[in-house]
């Protein structure tokens, strides 16, 4: 830029002085002449002052390089006062009243179901009946074993009383299988004859034994069916040994459970091979008997010989 400067200045200096070297004017006739110097121009000598006669500054060289964008000037914004947040207030729900609950109306106390009386521990008649069979008396009944332990060759002992309280007859038998076990029913039936019209009630006790030389099995009813004079059906040993001293036994109930009728038949010539079926017939006599259900079981003795 100074360099510049000094060209200038320089070039505006040599003009003036080629002015001063042109020969002076001629006036007119008549007039006076003026002589021009012809004395060389000396030159001033250089300074570094500069001369401002004439002399336009010119502005600072634009670079030629592509300008850059213009900065994004941020707007600041006016100051925002703090503003203390406000403090949690505790949303209380709305309280409403409890719906009315209906008060209920008053009903009668339920009658209690019956309650079966639970069975004693022991050996015991569970359920008997007696009734009158033409001119005999007849007792038909059911022995249970509640001990835990099976029992044998348990006996019912019936003892007959007239309306004043005399003994007017006495009876026993054997229930229709010899082995009692425990929770399983034994039926029995004992009958006097020529003593109906004497019988006003009767009353009975149960001996038994505790062990026994024989060892008994039960056998499988594979099916059975009431008819008017016999229950018949088929029964099959599933024991692993012969069983012989066969008996069948079957007992009618009404809804109740209480015990309306029995009968047996005992096939004591017959023996019955392991997984072997035979069938039998159990003669059941006169009269109609109204039941509800009824109970088929088989037992027989172990052959050990």
């Amino acid at each position: 830029m100074r360099r510049y400067f000094r060209f200038c200045v320089l070039l505006i200096i040599g003009l003036l002085a080629a002015g001063c070297m042109l020969p002076a004017q001629v006036q007119p006739a008549g007039g006076p002449v003026v002589q021009g110097s012809t004395a060389a121009p000396t030159e001033p000598a250089p300074t570094d002052t500069p001369v401002s006669v004439g002399i336009v500054e010119v502005p600072a060289e634009t670079p030629t390089d592509t300008p850059l964008p213009p900065v994004e000037t941020a707007t600041s914004l006016p100051p925002v006062a703090d503003t203390p947040a406000p403090s949690a207030t505790p949303t209380v729900a709305p309280t409403t009243a409890p719906p009315a609950t209906p008060t209920p109306a008053p009903t009668a106390p339920p009658t209690p179901a019956a309650t079966k009386t639970p069975y004693p521990t022991g050996i015991f008649v569970a359920s008997h009946r007696g009734f009158s069979d033409g001119s005999n008396y007849v007792v038909v009944g059911e022995v249970l074993n509640t001990s835990g332990v099976a029992v044998y060759g348990v006996k019912v002992i019936t003892n007959f009383y007239d309306s004043g309280g005399k003994l007017v007859a006495a009876g026993q038998t054997l229930t229709s299988l010899a082995m009692t076990e425990p929770e399983v029913g034994n039926p029995f039936k004992l009958k006097v004859e020529n003593l109906a019209s004497a019988v006003d009630r009767y009353e009975l006790t149960v001996t038994w034994e505790d062990v026994s030389l024989i060892e008994f099995r039960y056998l499988t009813v594979v099916e059975g069916a009431v008819g008017q004079v016999e229950v018949t059906g088929q029964i099959r040993n599933e024991q692993e040994s012969v069983l012989t001293s066969i008996v069948v036994a079957v007992t009618f109930y009404d809804a109740a459970g209480g015990v309306v009728d029995t009968a047996d038949i005992f096939l004591g010539g017959q023996t019955l091979a392991p997984g072997a079926s035979m069938p039998f017939a159990i003669p059941l006599g006169g009269g109609d008997r109204v039941y509800d259900h009824f109970w088929i079981e088989a037992q027989g003795n172990l052959n050990l010989f």
